[in-house]
């Protein structure tokens, strides 16, 4: 026996009975079809999910804040640690930037609300006070203008730069560049206006709010910011990127001690790993998308079941319709186990003829799902091969009994067999 007539065999049997084998069939193309675009989509998903995490750009970044020590069990202690006690100020920026080593960036961040005018009514608007590195790496572009330069970062100038949303409030029929806004008691200049480039994807990106929050804020240099917002030269937080992950523990160390000895060993620095966070993020996701993933294909694989329930009827019936040509197989020298393995291939060969349709259908569902969606998604392989790795199991499973009947099956009984 040649898998090759068992091939022909299996076209020509489908051909003969072409409604029933397309009602046979139709459980597994569809089940093939649902695992491979339900296997593919979640893939698709994970990535977009870890492209956008990687585009927070939190990758061995730590946050340093001021934090009142812990004095809840001596009083001497609390008194003391209190006298002591500093909230991070310029300064201490300054140091860390020049003292601390195996950094990428380091920056301050300061937020804060103050009023002005905007269409003839008193509003408040978000201050933010920024260094240029901060723009880099949110990825927001300059739609027009530029960003601070050397002496207005380092003098901390009254400058500023606009969202592109605020500016549009500010100055709906003007350009704003070059243009004075005021903020309390002083007046800024605005020498650029940011944008960013929308997410193309259909899903909602996950810092899509900070992004549109940011079209609505004004940027100052963070100097400028903490003297006018902060009498003190206080800053809110000290974004800290160490240049490997490895590195970011002894990072923290030594900024802690620098600060430390600037605060008379004051216990008043509080760290956040964001890295850790987004691994965090990363380990949920991945989990949370795993079992999603079973879930779906336990649903997916109900029309497998069902495609193999009638695969498995319709061989039974093809038993009794090709008795006469098992009879004469077998008086011609075919073994049991050549009319076994003939029925079993024939059978594995139908559902992997219905897998293929499936695995063409669900190429067709996936790109009319990434083009609705927005969606860049790969060709689906792993899906493909894990749909098409059912539809064989199914065909092995469904086909086994049939053909262990149809060896055991009397030759002589069978060339006489009449209906």
């Amino acid at each position: 026996m040649k898998y090759s007539e068992v091939l022909v065999s299996g076209i020509k049997s489908i051909l003969t009975h072409k409604l029933r084998s397309f009602l046979t069939l139709a459980g597994i193309v569809i089940g093939v079809a649902a695992v491979t675009t339900m296997f593919s989509s979640v893939e698709a998903m994970k990535n977009l999910i870890e492209e956008t995490i990687s585009s927070l750009g939190y990758d061995n970044v730590i946050v340093l804040y001021s934090k009142f020590p812990d004095t809840s069990i001596d009083k001497l202690k609390k008194y003391k640690t209190v006298k002591r006690f500093q909230q991070i100020n310029y300064a201490d920026f300054e140091a860390l930037r020049d003292r601390l080593e195996n950094i990428e960036y380091i920056y301050p961040t300061i937020d804060d609300q103050r009023n002005t005018i905007i269409n003839g009514k008193k509003s408040q608007i978000r201050l933010k006070g920024v260094q240029n590195i901060f723009f880099t790496e949110k990825n927001y572009y300059f739609a027009e203008g530029r960003e601070f330069n050397v002496i207005e970062s380092q003098n901390g100038e009254n400058v500023c730069v606009l969202g592109q949303a605020i500016s549009t409030k500010l100055f709906p029929n003007d350009n704003a560049v070059g243009q004075y806004i005021s903020i309390g008691d002083i007046r800024l200049k605005i020498i650029g206006i940011i944008d960013y480039e929308s997410a193309e994807s259909g899903f909602a990106r996950a810092n899509e709010w900070e992004r549109r929050l940011a079209l609505e804020s004004c940027y100052i240099p963070s100097k400028f910011a903490a003297k006018y917002l902060r009498p003190t030269m206080n800053i809110d937080v000290v974004w800290i990127k160490a240049t490997d992950a490895d590195l970011v523990g002894d990072v923290y160390n030594s900024a802690v001690q620098i600060l430390r000895s600037r605060h008379n060993m004051a216990d008043d620095v509080g760290m956040r790993d964001i890295s850790k966070d987004m691994l965090e993020v990363r380990q949920q996701v991945n989990e949370f998308l795993k079992n999603w993933n079973i879930i779906l294909l336990a649903i997916s694989s109900i029309s497998l079941f069902t495609g193999g329930i009638g695969l498995f009827s319709i061989l039974l019936i093809s038993i009794t319709e090709r008795m006469k040509e098992i009879g004469i197989r077998k008086s011609v020298g075919a073994k049991n186990r050549d009319i076994f393995s003939y029925f079993l291939f024939e059978s594995i060969i139908l559902a992997l003829i219905g897998g293929l349709v499936g695995s063409g259908l669900a190429l067709l569902l996936i790109g009319v799902l990434s083009n609705a969606l927005k969606v860049d998604v790969s060709f689906p392989i792993m899906g493909i091969m894990v749909g098409l790795s059912f539809a064989i199991i199914v065909g092995l499973v469904s086909g086994f009994y049939p053909a262990y009947k149809a060896s055991k099956i009397d030759p002589i009984k069978a060339i006489f067999y009449t209906e």
